[in-house]
């Protein structure tokens, strides 16, 4: 059984998160881990960071946050990133984060939540729109994509 819980509703899973950050996608660690202790830490609503656990085992996380490093600054929030461990690939639970992302959004009043990347036709496949192309701010191009969020959800 898959469960969607917030690093702030269990604290003490920090390390694991870290850990298998540094594992599985050991080249996005200078973003994400920052990211996860402002979680924790953050006095404001952005960034949060959620972990997708299969019986209580980290499988996957995805991070809301305020802006994504890109040229542009005008668009919030971002998914930003979104990860599912190659194992539990194929069960479409990256379609569950997004929509537990666009939830989350939705109820602290957002009316968008945006995402960029590389991977074509994925996203798409969510309803995710693309509304242009922009620059990460280290030079590498992407393509910008936007959703509706969720509001009324039980």
């Amino acid at each position: 059984m898959f469960v969607i819980k917030s690093i702030k509703d269990c604290p003490l899973r920090h390390t694991e998160l870290v850990q298998f950050v540094e594992e599985k996608w050991p080249n996005v660690k200078g973003v994400v881990l920052p990211k996860i202790d402002e979680s924790l830490s953050s006095e404001g609503v952005l960034p949060l960071t959620f972990l997708l656990l299969k019986n209580e085992e980290i499988v996957g996380f995805y991070q809301l946050i305020e802006q994504e490093y890109i040229k542009r600054k005008d668009l919030s929030p971002w998914i930003a990133p979104l990860f599912i461990d190659e194992v539990e690939r194929g069960q479409a639970l990256g379609s569950v984060l997004l929509e537990h992302a666009r939830q989350i959004a939705g109820g602290l009043g957002y009316d968008k939540v945006y995402l960029a990347t590389d991977h074509i036709r994925y996203y798409e496949k969510y309803g995710f729109r693309e509304i242009g192309l922009d620059n990460f701010e280290w030079g590498r191009p992407t393509k910008l994509y936007e959703h509706d969020t969720i509001k009324n959800f039980t």
